[in-house]
């Protein structure tokens, strides 16, 4: 970590002047992600997608603002490709308290800078000596208003109200964290805030602590991030043990590193700063390297004097450590590695280790044991997890498959049986189940809960469920039942086979979630007891979701239900181009089509004429218009 910096040279803030035209919005950061927050443990952008950014810190701008000027940002936007802007302003050392009306004019300048850039921008309160921020308590509540009131309408500011505290304890940070947070909140309620961690942002390492400190005691707020530091010629395997345990605990963002020592200088080790990186991209954990100036230590990405002049882009001005961060802010896509596995300890070790990209290829066989991986893919490059049917996960207890917080799968092929439940989606984005089979199950077959966004399983067979014999054994399930704040939101069920022997509805979707697609898929009940009120192939307590072209055979009662669970849910949802066969069932409906809450005002359902059916009593239960 950088604990102090000699003043050296230096100049004084450069006027800045206007940039280019911006570039479309849709192609750059804030146009793609628009207001961030956080969900979960992640970064999310306004589609709640988790995002990764990345970019640059400034040096302090007492120093060296001459090296942040127009054609350094112009460079850093269009020729670095990054993400965001961490603008660093001391606290003392010349910096802040010396004059605080001109740092704050400065730091609103560099903000505007980096919005006509479409860039983030990372407001630093870079404060080293004293290390307990609340020594600057009062300070900082009045930057912070003034910055928060005058860009409290931008969707790319973010607030960091402590750079690196040390010689402090947690409680203490926590402590001020707590009275900063509402003196932003009071000005811009959606903008995220950063705090750092204690230990110089070492999440307690350096201090003697550890990341337990603060998993234990948390901040009392929400849209809050904690930050990590490294460097990684001075911070290896024991900081990056603590900051692998709390990658699945707390949000973190890596606000500062460097590839050198953690005094800024010395020689590079790219290897562990690889390793770092590797991770946090794993982990969709966004960074930003120190520093962006022509400081003559290893750490400046320019070369000295570099800054006098207008000429940023490319990399004959950059030292070697310029050129390496340059590129892995531009190279978005990590190298691949496909994974041949034939046992259960190498699949396991697998998930573990997948990085962004990467395949796992499952031997045909039988892996005994239950299955779980924490890592994200990403949306350029997904993880994939592929065997042909006779790749068989075989749990005795609990998930067979468990993607835990690990957005942006693939997983193909393979067949899923015994346990609890087939495959369990938790807390992820943009997972797709492809052509697998899931079977002898004592509950669900494929569950995505807890928030989990963009999911598809499409392709695939799922039959023998529920077999603990309570009406819990849906084929798919969507959300959780008893609330409404699980949004797993617009998950698509698409051309499966879904039965016999399921042991609750094909398909269960909840209150709380909105906006899925159920179609193409075909549907057999057989197996269907009426226990815990399973009695038709798919009941819909969710909002605005479209159920077409599907066919459905042996129920015990209905076809397709609706219902309000929660207040204001069961409502909106399309029927259309659905076949269902109503032979044989016994129940006191006998509908294709049973909506128990429709309200053409306040909780209106659509049943199109393009439905059809045989046996039965008759399309819809009474009441409710067929268009």
């Amino acid at each position: 970590m950088i604990r102090s910096v000699l003043a050296g040279v230096l100049l004084a803030a450069s006027t800045l002047l206007p940039t280019p035209a911006e570039a479309a919005a849709d192609d750059t950061p804030v146009g793609r992600n628009g207001q961030l927050h956080v969900c979960g443990t992640k970064l999310c952008n306004e589609r709640n997608e988790p995002v990764q950014l990345r970019g640059m810190s400034t040096h302090g701008l007492q120093w060296y603002a001459n090296c942040v000027k127009t054609a350094s940002l112009d460079a850093l936007a269009n020729d670095w490709k990054a993400d965001i802007l961490r603008i660093s302003m001391y606290v003392q050392e010349d910096g802040y308290e010396t004059d605080p009306e001109k740092f704050t004019n400065l730091v609103n300048d560099y903000i505007e800078e980096a919005t006509k850039r479409a860039l983030y921008a990372l407001v630093d309160w870079h404060q080293l000596d004293p290390g307990d921020p609340n020594a600057n308590l009062g300070l900082a509540k009045t930057f912070f208003t003034e910055i928060a009131e005058r860009h409290k309408d931008k969707k790319n500011i973010i607030y960091d109200i402590a750079n690196e505290p040390n010689g402090v304890s947690w409680a203490g940070i926590k402590s001020y964290a707590e009275q900063m947070v509402p003196v932003i909140r009071a000005k811009d309620p959606d903008g995220v805030i950063f705090v750092g961690t204690h230990g110089w942002a070492s999440l307690g390492v350096s201090d003697g602590g550890s990341e337990a400190d603060v998993i234990n005691n948390p901040v009392n707020a929400t849209n809050l991030m904690y930050t990590f530091h490294f460097y990684a010629a001075s911070h290896k395997q024991e900081y990056f043990d603590a900051l692998s345990r709390a990658a699945d605990r707390i949000p973190l963002f890596v606000t500062e590193f460097g590839t050198q020592t953690y005094t800024g200088d010395g020689g590079n080790d790219f290897t562990w700063s690889q390793k770092y990186l590797d991770f946090l991209e794993s982990k969709q954990i966004g960074w930003t390297n120190w520093n962006f100036s022509d400081d003559f230590r290893s750490g400046a990405v320019f070369k000295e004097g570099t800054c006098a002049g207008d000429d940023f882009t490319g990399t004959s001005m950059l030292k070697p450590a310029g050129v390496w961060i340059r590129d892995h802010i531009r190279n978005r896509t990590a190298s691949t590695v496909t994974t041949d596995v034939s046992t259960a300890a190498e699949l396991k070790a697998a998930l573990t280790d997948a990085k962004p990209g990467d395949t796992i290829k499952l031997a045909d066989g039988t892996y005994t044991g239950n299955f779980k991986t924490t890592v994200d893919g990403t949306s350029s490059a997904p993880i994939t997890l592929t065997g042909s049917s006779n790749a068989v996960l075989q749990a005795g207890g609990g998930y067979g498959l468990h993607l835990d917080g690990a957005s942006y799968w693939n997983v193909k092929g393979i067949t899923v049986t015994g346990g609890q439940k087939g495959i369990m989606i938790d807390t992820a984005t943009h997972v797709t189940i492809d052509g697998v089979t899931v079977h002898g199950l004592d509950m669900e077959g494929v569950h995505f809960r807890n928030s989990s966004t963009y999911g598809v399983i499409k392709n695939s067979r799922i039959y023998d469920t529920g077999n603990d014999g309570r009406g819990m054994g849906e084929g798919v399930y969507v959300g959780s039942a008893g609330g409404t704040s699980d949004k797993s939101d617009h998950v698509q069920i698409l051309g499966n086979t879904i039965g016999p022997d399921v042991g609750g509805e094909a398909v269960d979707l909840k209150e709380g979630t909105t906006g899925g697609l159920v179609s193409g898929n075909s549907f057999d009940g057989r197996g269907l007891t009426g226990a815990n009120y399973d009695d038709s192939w798919i009941d819909v307590k969710g909002n605005n979701y479209v159920i077409e072209n599907n066919t459905g055979k042996n129920t015990t009662n209905n076809g397709y239900e609706t219902h309000t669970q929660q207040s204001g849910w069961g409502c909106g949802t399309v029927f259309r181009g659905n076949e269902s066969d109503l032979t044989g069932a016994t129940g006191s409906g006998r509908y294709a089509f049973n909506i128990t809450n429709y309200n053409a005002s306040s909780c209106k359902v659509t049943i199109d004429r393009s439905n059809t059916m045989t046996g039965g009593k008759a399309l819809t239960n009474p009441g409710i218009p067929v268009t």
